[in-house]
């Protein structure tokens, strides 16, 4: 009996530990929601609180910055005080170079002069590194930048509906172990999607789309660093 109960128990463990997931999975999709509706909303009915949100240095731009920092922050932290674990620092690289990239390397805090940009603008962020292939490519043949583009957005817009399938699967009880890393998935996809409207459009009203996706980007890395580092859920295997 005590063997019955012993076997029962450890294999009911890993799934009561996946279930625990859904939880992160609720509150950062809600964040999500929220923050998206209410830019959609200050867009269509404040046009004047428009600009203070989703201007360069905005409310928005501020809140990714503070969610990624929260999330590298949170990754160092795990990794010096729990134990380190490749996932979570995965996650704290990734969010540390969207900081850095975010911040333009510090160029607005410490007034240093960034190198020129091919085809005009400067070299302050990672993302520039994606311009200037798209404007390389431009100068050999449009098709070329346009297929980048092109494979980019498949990509990001891939990722984004196989995280959502993850997603589905874990509210179903049907955990797994890819469910366990959606909400990086997703995050992956939302900041391709911002890359795409980077490199493509000129657009304001996508611009701020593409502040829309980095915060909201940056909402999922931080629960992502939560769930995986400090709240003893882990997705199997344990990495």
């Amino acid at each position: 009996m005590a063997e019955f109960a012993h076997t029962t128990f450890a294999g009911a463990a890993p799934g009561l530990r996946r279930s625990g997931q859904s939880p992160f999975l609720v509150i950062a999709l809600g964040l999500v929601g929220a923050v998206t509706a209410a830019a959609a909303l200050a867009a269509i009915f404040a046009p004047g609180l428009r600009s203070l949100l989703l201007r360069e240095d905005g409310i928005v731009e501020m809140g990714t910055v503070l969610f990624l920092a929260a999330a590298v922050i949170g990754a160092g932290a795990a990794t010096v005080l729990r134990r380190p674990r490749a996932m979570v620092v995965l996650a704290g690289l990734i969010g540390l170079a969207e900081l850095l990239d975010e911040t333009s390397f510090g160029v607005r805090l410490f007034g240093f002069q960034p190198p020129a940009l091919y085809g005009g603008g400067q070299l302050d962020g990672f993302h520039d590194l994606l311009i200037l292939a798209y404007r390389l490519l431009q100068e050999i043949s449009q098709n070329l930048a346009w297929l980048l583009v092109g494979l980019m957005l498949v990509v990001s817009v891939g990722l984004v509906l196989f995280a959502a399938r993850q997603i589905a699967t874990n509210m179903g009880g049907a955990a797994t172990w890819l469910t366990g890393h959606a909400l990086l998935l997703l995050h992956v996809g939302f900041i391709g999607l911002a890359q795409v409207i980077d490199i493509a459009t000129s657009s304001r009203a996508l611009s701020a789309v593409e502040e829309v996706l980095e915060m909201n980007a940056a909402i999922l890395l931080a629960f992502y660093v939560v769930q995986m580092g400090w709240s003893g859920v882990r997705a199997k295997p344990s990495w």
